[in-house]
């Protein structure tokens, strides 16, 4: 097959895979799509003829699906050309190192020897072939996704929200689970294709028997997680506490902001708006949440600075006038000498008093974070041709904060003590409340698509996500739907329901199965208050084990590899490209 088909093909399916993701056409993603995307990239890697050849293909695929449908990341201010350059070959380079993998299946040739074996039936049947290269996939979106450099967005699963039943399969396998399902359909219309293509499909009856084994074992897996689905989709569940919440959308870029008292009198204007309608209703607000970056002072510093500024209404005094918990997004200074700083949420309590801070975890790789800022050349080399001569530090805790709520009317809760063992009984009794309080985590931005962040704040007692996020400078709509997409799964896999308050959109509140209770719209300054349910923690079987799925697929790969390389000894098994002499 000529290259140049081939890579057509390939770039042809990740045109399609960026028309399946949230898209200024789609907002919310084309699922059907994705049951087709990746053939045309199928049936080029199974005319490969080299491991080589295979690697390109999938660096192509990979790369541009990332080009097509994060372009908006040119507009990342000063860090555009780092932001999407860096990521574009970060994730092209993943897909080369994967594409090796998908050329393992052909690279066997036929042996009089191991012909008639089952073994090596099995492994030269589409069967087998439409499982593994289903296994590789998944195990590619999953090595992208994590770590430093991971980028869990352009997935398959992002692109089905449409189909939610599909997605509480997450609460078992993590979203991986999904990619394989969907990756297993693309397999089957790549071998079904292939065969249509062969002049003597209809005497095939070997490769037709095995297609439509593989197609059964879709078909079971696919009922199964739709009967799961159905049921965890529309059970009857009832939320233990509520917390009535005030959401602030003020559609402001705080990049741009300089001096922040014009921003702040905004917001505390769009709040006060929404917490007089909820007095009007004989409705106590409990806890009023602004979008990442809204505080520009840093603190502890500025705990101070916002007892006087904005000087026409000083923030700590408005917090103390609404008699109302703020959280905010803001910035935290660690060690100013040695310039660590945090993105962080700041928690003020109803009194207007500063009660602590979460610094984000995960940083933007090339934007939040530059690796090598360290070493005094490249940060002479960022500073003089980029402009940055710092950058943010990783937050060093997980911080939660306690805030009073309500008890949901048909679960009442009852009275809590809490007794403090860290001071003697003499000055310290027991104390006893009636007043129930909801234990919220406050992921920053790109925290809540990171189940490495998200499943520490699960496990270490977070009853509710508070996700504060700033996407308004990607100028798109298709940026604040591809970020949510990818959040929305958070909620499924620890079955935790979910704020997400942001600058432009798309600020929306989620329940545990990912059904959207209320949301703003994009690119409006606006705001809305919403009684959050909150629900007794559920342990599910992702949160307990993890991404466990494509960890067994990565095993069983690697020894899938080791018995191919075992083989080079037997010249007549392996092709003349072999594994031996790209390794």
């Amino acid at each position: 097959m000529k290259l140049i088909l081939q890579v057509f093909l390939s770039i042809f399916s990740a045109l399609i895979l960026a028309l399946a993701l949230p898209n200024e056409i789609y907002l919310l993603g084309s699922p059907y799509y994705t049951l087709f995307a990746l053939v045309p990239f199928y049936y080029a890697i199974s005319k490969c003829t080299s491991f080589k050849r295979s690697a390109f293909l999938t660096f192509l695929l990979t790369g541009f699906t990332h080009l097509f449908s994060s372009f908006w990341l040119a507009n990342f201010k000063d860090f555009a050309a780092l932001t999407l350059g860096a990521s574009s070959l970060g994730t092209a380079g993943i897909g080369f190192g994967m594409g090796l993998l998908f050329y393992l299946p052909y690279c066997l040739k036929k042996n009089s020897l191991y012909e008639n074996s089952l073994s090596q039936k099995f492994l030269d049947s589409p069967t087998f072939r439409i499982i593994y290269f289903s296994a590789v996939y998944t195990c590619y979106e999953w090595i992208k996704s994590i770590g430093f450099l991971g980028y869990p967005w352009a997935t398959l699963p992002a692109a089905i929200f449409r189909w939610p039943v599909l997605m509480q399969l997450a609460s078992i396998t993590g979203r991986y689970g999904i990619t394989f399902l969907l990756c297993l359909v693309n397999g089957i219309l790549g071998e079904l294709y292939i065969l249509y293509t062969n002049n003597n499909y209809k005497q095939e009856k070997n490769r037709n028997f095995s297609i439509a084994v593989v197609f059964r074992f879709t078909a079971c897996l696919f009922a199964c997680a739709i009967v799961f689905g159905l049921y965890e989709y529309n059970k009857t569940i009832t939320p233990q506490k509520t917390l009535q919440t005030v959401i602030i959308q003020h559609n402001y870029d705080n990049w741009d902001m300089g001096n922040d008292n014009e921003t702040i009198l905004d917001l505390e204007e769009l709040t006060e708006e929404q917490i007089k309608l909820m007095r009007e209703e004989e409705v106590t607000p409990q806890l009023i949440v602004w979008s990442e970056g809204t505080v520009n002072r840093r603190f502890p510093n500025g705990e101070s600075h916002y007892k006087k500024f904005p000087a026409e209404r000083p923030l700590s005094k408005f917090i103390k006038e609404m008699n109302t918990p703020l959280v905010a997004g803001g910035a935290f200074t660690k060690d100013k000498v040695n310039k660590i700083y945090f993105n962080a949420a700041i928690m003020y309590d109803k009194n207007g008093q500063y009660r602590g801070y979460y610094g984000k975890n995960h940083l933007v790789p090339f934007a939040e974070a530059i690796p090598g800022m360290e070493i005094p050349a490249i940060k002479d080399f960022m500073s003089k041709v980029i402009g940055i001569s710092s950058g943010w530090t990783p937050g060093d805790q997980y911080v939660f904060f306690d805030i009073p709520c309500t008890d949901y009317p048909a679960r009442r809760l009852p009275a809590t003590k809490y007794i403090d063992l860290s001071e003697s009984y003499s000055t310290q009794l027991a104390k006893e409340t009636k007043t129930p309080t909801v234990r919220i985590a406050t992921p920053i931005c790109y925290d809540d698509a990171f189940p490495d962040i998200m499943g520490k704040l699960w496990k270490y007692g977070a009853e509710l996500f508070v996700n504060l996020t700033n996407d308004s400078w990607s100028l798109t709509k298709s940026a604040e739907y591809q970020h949510f997409t990818v959040a929305a799964y958070s909620a499924i896999e620890y079955r935790t329901s979910m704020i997400r308050a942001t600058n432009s959109g798309y600020s929306v509140v989620l329940d545990p199965r990912g059904k959207i209770l209320t949301d703003l719209p994009l690119f409006e300054r606006t705001g809305t208050y919403f009684e959050v349910p909150v629900y007794q923690r559920t342990t599910t079987i992702y949160s307990r084990f993890g991404n466990w799925l494509p960890e067994i697929f990565m095993i069983l790969i690697i020894c899938y590899g080791v018995f191919i390389y075992c083989k080079q000894n037997d010249k007549n098994f392996v092709k003349k490209n072999s594994l031996k002499k790209i390794l």
